[in-house]
C-alpha cells in the first residue's frame, strides 16, 4: 500500500424518532342523557444515544487491535487523524423515554455527505464489512435494520436496545485516494407501538424479524 495519509471523519447520529400509534383504552362517562366514548390513545417515545471509548479487541490471529475513541459533539461523534485500517469506537442505542408504550425498533443508516470517496466506498461504510452489527440486529429486505426484541417498560424486559454496532472499521485497502476524505454516517431510528402489531411483522427463513409489513411510520406531533 502507498503511504497512508490522515483524514478527519465525522460520524453523526440523527435522532429522527418516528412513531405510529396503534390501539388505545376506552372509557365511558355520561352527562345527563348523553353518552360519549372517550378514547385515550397510547404513544411511543424514544431516544437515540451513543457511546465511544478507548479499548482493544482480540483478533483471530491471536493479537489485539486498538479501537479508537471519538469526541462527543452536539452533532455526533467526531474522529480525527484517521488512517486506513483504523477501528473507531461507536455504540448507538435506542431507548424508550417518558411514558412510552412498549415498542419495536428499526434503524436506517445512510451516508448523506462525503468527500473523496467513490460510490463503492460509500456503500461499504454501511455494510457488515465496516460495521459489526449486533447479534440482535438483522438487516431487512427493505434496507432497514430490525431489532429482534420488543422494548418494554415491564421490569422483566429491557427498555433499551443493545448497540446497533460497536465500531466502524476503515478498510485497509483505502489508500492515498482517500487522503483527507471525510464522511458522515447518519442513523434514523423508528419505533412502533408493539400492542396489536405482532401480526404485521415479517420474518425471514430463520424466523428473524426482517420487515414491518409495509406499515407507514409518521413522526409524532411535537
Amino acid at each position: 500500500m502507498t503511504k497512508k495519509k490522515k483524514g478527519a471523519i465525522l460520524i453523526s447520529a440523527l435522532a429522527l424518532i418516528a412513531v405510529i400509534v396503534i390501539g388505545g383504552t376506552l372509557a365511558y362517562f355520561t352527562d345527563q342523557d348523553d353518552a360519549k366514548n372517550v378514547f385515550t390513545l397510547g404513544k411511543v417515545q424514544g431516544d437515540l444515544t451513543e457511546d465511544t471509548k478507548d479499548y482493544e479487541v482480540d483478533t483471530p490471529g491471536g493479537g489485539t487491535h486498538p479501537v479508537k475513541p471519538g469526541t462527543l459533539t452536539e452533532d455526533g461523534i467526531s474522529y480525527d487523524k484517521i488512517v486506513p485500517g483504523d477501528w473507531l469506537s461507536k455504540e448507538p442505542r435506542v431507548s424508550l423515554t417518558g411514558d412510552s408504550e412498549d415498542a419495536y425498533v428499526r434503524v436506517r443508516l445512510s451516508v448523506p455527505n462525503s468527500t473523496k470517496l467513490n460510490q463503492e466506498q460509500v456503500a461499504e461504510l454501511i455494510t457488515a464489512k465496516c460495521l459489526n452489527f449486533g447479534e440482535k440486529w438483522v438487516v431487512g429486505v427493505d434496507g432497514y435494520i430490525y431489532y429482534q426484541e420488543k422494548l418494554t417498560r415491564d421490569s422483566s424486559g429491557k427498555s433499551q436496545t443493545d448497540p446497533v454496532f460497536t465500531m466502524v472499521k476503515i478498510p485497509e485497502e483505502w489508500g492515498n485516494s482517500t487522503a483527507e476524505a471525510s464522511f458522515e454516517i447518519t442513523i434514523q431510528a423508528d419505533l412502533v407501538q408493539a400492542e396489536n402489531f405482532e401480526t404485521s411483522l415479517g420474518h425471514n427463513a430463520a424466523g428473524q424479524i426482517d420487515s414491518w409489513g409495509g406499515v407507514t411510520i409518521e413522526k409524532a406531533a411535537q
